[in-house]
């Protein structure tokens, strides 16, 4: 049901009236909605604003970077340098060796280079007894049948291979 069969038996003047009340309603909308469309429009233009914030934050995390490349940087040549003094060091005490053996064999007679000489001549048993003891234990690793943590269960197996 609708309100035109409701009306239309009652009262005609009545569905008469609702009828232009209606119509004036829907003519009115129409006249609104192309007045609406039909007008000028403009477009707010909306302002940029760059806070200091994004610029602060920017700043802090180049400065960081740039911190912890300068103290890569700082401490590679430290490394650098330390290794440049004990070559040096090395260097010197090597020459200082090789001054001591040249004056040992051009004057064997005096006591002084003697005592240099024995001194040069024990740090060189020294390091070949180190290196003798080196050689054997390779030796040792690399002729045993079996590594070292192994041979508890090596002797329980036979000579052929079986249990």
């Amino acid at each position: 049901m609708n309100w035109q069969q409701d009306l239309a038996g009652e009262n005609p003047e009545l569905e008469l009236e609702v009828e232009q009340a209606l119509k004036h309603f829907k003519a009115s909308m129409d006249a609104w909605s192309d007045a609406a469309l039909s007008r000028p429009r403009t477009v707010a233009k909306t302002a940029v604003r760059h806070g200091w914030r994004p610029a602060a934050s920017w700043a802090l995390g180049c400065l960081l970077a740039a911190g912890t490349l300068a103290g890569a940087v700082h401490q590679i040549v430290q490394r650098q340098e330390i290794a440049r003094q004990a070559a040096q060091k090395a260097a010197q005490k090597a020459a200082e060796e090789r001054a001591a053996a040249a004056q040992a064999t051009a004057q064997p007679d005096k006591k002084a280079p003697a005592a240099t000489t024995q001194k040069v001549s024990a740090a060189q048993d020294s390091a070949s007894g180190e290196d003798e003891a080196l050689l054997a234990s390779v030796d040792s690793d690399v002729s045993r049948e079996v590594p070292a943590a192994m041979e508890p269960l090596a002797q329980l197996m036979d000579d052929n291979g079986t249990q």
